[in-house]
């Protein structure tokens, strides 16, 4: 018998997965955008970090540090 109702969680950070009240839990193949928009964005791709700086202008990502900041 399987779990049907587990929770799929970030293998990473461990936030739920695909939770529609949570912007940031989209699935990336196993891991939360929380973690790898932040992760893309740090390594210059630059869709990635147009979106995470929406979502750091939006209160979404307290405490992130854009990477193109001195």
């Amino acid at each position: 018998m399987t779990n049907q109702n587990k929770t799929e969680r970030c293998q990473i950070c461990g936030r739920g997965l695909d939770n529609p009240a949570d912007s940031l839990s989209e699935n990336c193949g196993g891991d939360c955008w929380g973690c790898i928009g932040e992760i893309e964005a740090d390594m210059g791709d630059s869709w990635a970090l147009a979106k995470v700086r929406k979502e750091f202008d939006a209160g979404l990502r307290p405490g992130w540090i854009d990477p193109t900041e001195p």
